[in-house]
């Protein structure tokens, strides 16, 4: 209980430094979104990308991913649910013990807790986590 109250002191005090320090409140700019946005969209392509090809993905094939992706952007855009198995890098229609394990690597993967020495990273990685809990969250009400 003790140990608690502390992280939550601790907790709170650094909150308080980050958001009074002008330096680091430069860190969630607009420039921090649009970056954020660019990202995450890349991991989203990247998904779909290997789902359609079924081979994975290396930095040295980027150039002709890219073109592939943007060749095909007549499609319409993807659903909710489809966002969501994008999110948890499963395939449409996954039973929910595949989901279940798909989850769990990907929270080891982006847990905020494993970027604690770069906040742009943490930042990143609460956002990619909030995508992950919901889109795991759905299936866990829609499959059980």
């Amino acid at each position: 209980m003790l140990v608690d109250r502390f992280k939550d002191i601790l907790r709170s005090t650094i909150n308080d430094q980050l958001t009074n320090n002008s330096v680091l409140n430069d860190l969630f700019s607009d420039d921090f979104e649009k970056e954020w946005k660019k990202y995450y969209e890349d991991i989203i392509n990247k998904n779909k990308y290997n789902e359609q090809n079924d081979t994975s993905y290396t930095n040295d094939n980027s150039s002709n991913y890219q073109q592939s992706y943007q060749s095909k952007s007549s499609t319409p855009p993807p659903s909710q649910e489809d966002k969501y198995y994008n999110a948890l890098e499963v395939s449409k229609g996954a039973d929910f013990p595949t989901i279940k394990k798909a989850y769990r690597k990907m929270v080891k993967v982006y847990h905020p807790d494993l970027f604690q020495g770069d906040p742009k990273k943490q930042e990143m990685a609460q956002k990619v986590t909030l995508e992950i809990n919901e889109a795991y969250n759905y299936f866990e009400k829609k499959l059980k």
